[in-house]
């Protein structure tokens, strides 16, 4: 920089008549400072415009990495939903097997406990019917008093019929009713 000032106060010097060469010095000094505190705040500036446009840089390939991970983020989260959305189909799958399964069963020993007490009620039935018809010979026309007798005995066992149907309803809507339930707390296990 001095090398500077000193050519432009010689070249100076010549081109124009100088009256006093401190003055010459004072201006020269002033216009070189001027053109170095330009080049420095130019250097500045430039350093300063290359820091902006590096953080620049660095902040897009950051949140480039950040989409990236959220991205990521995103496809695990969404195999994570695929996976759970499969073993809640199977669950489920699993437990409508279970439920049919268990229904059919139920049906069937349903029917067989029917089928079983209507057997034994229309045996039971002959019986009493063929030993009724036997004493209905053997004392029908001596004994009228007695056929009062079977009278309230045949009422009596309409009753019981009566009470049988009554208790085979109970028991049909029991059957149902744990049906019910048992279906209820599959679908609170699933549902929760």
């Amino acid at each position: 920089m001095k090398d500077l000032a000193e050519m432009l106060e010689e070249e100076l010097s010549e081109a124009v008549e100088v009256k006093n060469p401190k003055s010459l010095h004072r201006y020269i000094s002033l216009l070189t400072g001027n053109y170095v505190e330009q080049n420095i705040h130019e250097r500045q500036y430039n350093e300063l415009t290359g820091s902006i446009k590096e953080m620049l840089s660095s902040m897009k390939e950051g949140f480039h990495r950040v989409d990236e991970r959220f991205a990521a983020q995103d496809r695990h989260f969404e195999a994570q939903q695929k996976q759970m959305d499969e073993r809640f189909d199977a669950t489920q799958k699993q437990m409508d097997e279970r439920f049919t399964a268990l229904q059919k069963q139920m049906d069937l020993r349903f029917e067989a406990t029917q089928t079983q007490m209507h057997e034994q009620f229309t045996a039971l039935q002959k019986q009493m019917d063929a030993r009724f018809d036997a004493s209905q010979k053997q004392i029908d026309e001596r004994f009228e008093a007695n056929n009062r007798r079977f009278d309230d005995m045949n009422r009596h066992f309409d009753d019981m019929n009566r009470r049988f149907d009554k208790q085979h309803k109970l028991i049909s809507l029991g059957f149902t009713a744990i049906t019910l339930i048992i279906a209820a707390f599959n679908l609170t296990i699933i549902l929760s």
